[in-house]
């Protein structure tokens, strides 16, 4: 074959080539461009009133002791001034029985921030 009939095929095989991604890429775009089967549409439900037992803190006193604890033995220790004096911006009595149940939330969000921060 010479080089002529060679780089000849080459080309044709290329452009095949070309043409089949073409059509790949056509079957892809209507696949995905396809609409999707609409799904059945739910009732909306109206919202059930607030009542007073959805108003718990989610965080028990037990849960945030775990947390303060694990967070004030981090590192060796390095934190724990840190978390002694966030017990104590929220606390009436300096200690974590003093925190209003209804902050534990607050404490727990600015906890996590030491040592990240």
């Amino acid at each position: 074959m010479s080089r002529v009939k060679e780089l000849n095929q080459i080309l044709d095989d290329m452009v095949e080539a070309g043409n089949k991604m073409i059509e790949a890429a056509n079957a892809l775009k209507e696949y995905f461009s396809s609409p999707a089967e609409p799904k059945p549409e739910k009732p909306k439900e109206e919202p059930a009133p607030a009542r007073k037992e959805e108003t718990k803190p989610s965080l028990t006193k037990e849960d945030v002791r775990m947390l303060l604890s694990a967070k004030s033995t981090e590192d060796e220790g390095k934190y724990k001034p840190q978390v002694k004096a966030l017990v104590q911006k929220y606390s009436k009595d300096r200690k974590l029985s003093g925190v209003n149940p209804e902050q534990y939330g607050a404490l727990t969000k600015e906890l996590e921030a030491i040592g990240n921060g």
